[in-house]
């Protein structure tokens, strides 16, 4: 399973000054940074090794959204 697959949405937050990045199937998991590519990149590393890790650990690994899509959304 990729990364890729899943469905991310990454928004501005007036609050933190900073883009957060969240992924739809792992809910805990959220990534900031300066821009809202940033965010993406860092969030889809941090996924990557998780499923990297469910793997190795015989988890279960979240399915990805049926729609597939990836949302951006931000100011």
């Amino acid at each position: 399973m990729s990364a890729a697959q899943y469905t991310y949405e990454a928004m501005w937050s007036e609050e933190e000054r900073t883009f957060i990045a969240r992924v739809a199937e792992f809910p805990a998991l959220e990534a900031r940074g300066d821009n809202r590519g940033s965010s993406l990149r860092t969030l889809k590393s941090v996924v990557d090794a998780v499923v990297r890790d469910l793997t190795e650990s015989g988890e279960e690994i979240p399915k990805p959204e049926q729609n597939g899509k990836k949302r951006g959304k931000g100011r």
